[in-house]
């Protein structure tokens, strides 16, 4: 028993001994002029005046008066007050300091100082253990990089933050003005966070945005919902997105989640896009769009590249394809590569090039070509190497192909067709070996009401064309011979399929033969390749692998 009593007693006193707080340090005293008390003033403590000095834990705090609770560890001070540390001071008309909380309330022209920040305010709450500044009314903050005024801000000196939960104002040291509310600022990388919408006024864009961050120190801006930037100097040109980064140092731009970029009128969209503006480089991935509603043209693919330097270029691949919309039918180009260009010298040149099993269709006209290049100011469209041209039921095809487009009716006007020029046509479906053809050195095809209408021919020009007589009663076609051709030029009437030779200068020579009697030797011309069953139906079949 004796010895569980004195365990007993051990246990009581370690205990005892548990409970015992360790003491706060105490607001002292150091200096006054006078002093007075009054039992019924002031809870009966001291009113003191002049060049009042209280001290707690290494900081002082100054006034002309001020009234010392010493038994609550704190004090009220007015008038000239002023709360000095090391790396910081406080100055107010008055102030509540409790050395309990190290927590300091000051009224009336309050005015924060420290290393890096200033802040101005009606009335500020400051914790000295946590070092959380609580700025109301009227607040102005002063920052290597910002200077804010709101009504309201937390500034964390541990963090170096400044939060603003209302609304507020800034304006940079460049001159910047950010308006906005529920923002978060860094004084240490001169950064912010963006909370909620917020608007930008810059010397070079406007920013409106949702949610964004800024670092200065970095040089990074971030876009995390519905942002907005337009240039200044030309507000047709701005950026839309909801997931961006933008690297101001290195002028990098990367934007994800379908967002767009607008610019002389275009449109391009793409799930990414990076582009930086040094290089002028850029690249689109992911359902790639380049909109000119101006111009009524739209390229499409899943990859783009773009280049500046004498003139903008921008590649597509992967499925890309071109339309060019006309007032009764649309210009539709397919290839393995688009490129879209714009000179800088001539701002009105603007130029589609299609490289690699290019095709195309319009309305009247559809084909087949390694590279074709269209020119929308001059409305050209050039077929390279191995180019085919299908139109009604005529065959054309030639080493070069040049098309001119009406720039008043959209539609074809000519085509040029230079080296090795062929026209075909089939006679009759039903049978598979009466073609019409000429062919020569060089051809000029012209068109009317989107048919070919007359063909002219130049150097070893030849035409082979079937005479058929139609039969006005019982509407039957006979077969009045088989006519062929050879001048230097000859000029040809298209209708339909149906052709006839009305001119032949230039060492002309010809004959027409029975069809009995026509030599099987000359029934095709030389280079005869019947291809119409590559000829196009609709738009869709431009793309090789239908998408």
């Amino acid at each position: 028993m004796k010895y569980s009593f004195s365990l007993l007693l051990l246990l009581l006193s370690l205990t005892t001994f548990a409970q015992v707080k360790p003491q706060k340090p105490r607001l002292n005293l150091k200096n006054f002029d006078v002093a007075e008390r009054n039992p019924t003033d002031y809870e009966g403590n001291q009113l003191i005046h002049g060049n009042v000095v209280l001290e707690h834990n290494g900081d002082m705090l100054y006034c002309d008066s001020a009234v010392y609770y010493h038994d609550k560890n704190k004090a009220v001070v007015w008038s000239n007050v002023r709360l000095v540390s090391k790396d910081k001071n406080i100055t107010a008309k008055k102030m509540e300091y409790d050395a309990n909380t190290t927590i300091a309330k000051a009224w009336d022209n309050v005015q924060f100082r420290d290393a890096t920040s200033s802040v101005d305010a009606d009335f500020m709450e400051y914790n000295r253990t946590s070092e959380i500044a609580h700025a109301l009314g009227n607040v102005v903050v002063r920052s290597p990089g910002n200077n804010i005024d709101t009504n309201e801000i937390f500034y964390n000196r541990k963090s170096e933050t400044v939060t603003v939960p209302g609304n507020y104002k800034t304006i940079d040291k460049d001159g910047t003005i950010i308006e906005g509310k529920d923002a978060v600022y860094n004084v240490k990388d001169n950064g912010a966070v963006f909370n909620s919408e917020v608007y930008i006024t810059s010397k070079d864009y406007l920013i409106y945005s949702r949610k964004m961050t800024t670092n200065e120190k970095t040089g990074l801006t971030t876009f995390r919902d519905y942002s907005k930037v337009t240039s200044r100097k030309d507000p047709t040109q701005f950026v839309i997105t909801s997931n961006g980064d933008f690297n101001k140092i290195t002028r990098e731009v990367w934007l994800r989640d379908n967002s767009e970029i607008h610019y002389q009128g275009k449109t391009l969209k793409a799930k990414d896009i990076y582009a930086n503006d040094k290089t002028g480089y850029g690249k689109a991935t992911g359902n790639v769009t380049l909109d000119d509603p101006e111009q009524k043209m739209f390229i499409k693919g899943e990859f783009a590249e773009a280049f500046r330097s004498g003139i903008d270029s921008v590649y597509f691949t992967k499925d890309a394809y071109f339309v060019k919309a006309f007032e009764e039918d649309s210009l539709y180009v397919h290839a393995d590569t688009l490129m879209a260009v714009r000179r800088h010298d001539k701002d009105s040149t603007e130029i589609v090039r299609a490289f690699h099993n290019a095709r195309f269709y319009k309305s009247n006209v559809n084909g087949k070509t390694d590279s074709l290049v269209y020119k929308r100011t001059e409305g050209e469209l050039e077929f390279h190497k191995d180019p085919l041209f299908f139109s009604g039921e005529n065959q054309l095809s030639g080493k070069f192909i040049k098309g001119y487009l009406n720039p008043k009716t959209e539609k074809f006007d000519s085509v040029n067709i230079l080296e090795n020029a062929f026209a075909i046509s089939k006679v009759d479906s039903l049978k598979d070996n009466e073609f019409n053809q000429v062919k020569g050195k060089d051809m000029t095809v012209y068109f009317y009401n989107d048919e070919i209408d007359f063909m002219r021919v130049i150097g070893n020009a030849v035409a082979l064309s079937y005479m058929d007589d139609t039969d006005k009663k019982t509407k039957l076609k006979e077969r009045m011979g088989i006519d062929v051709t050879y001048c230097g030029i000859i000029e040809v009437d298209v209708v339909g399929k149906e052709i006839e030779t009305i001119a032949c200068s230039v060492k002309a020579n010809g004959k027409t033969y029975p069809e009995s009697k026509f030599p099987e030797e000359l029934r095709y011309l030389p280079d005869f390749k019947w291809r119409f069953a590559e000829s196009l139906k609709s738009w869709k079949d431009i793309f090789i692998t239908k998408p």
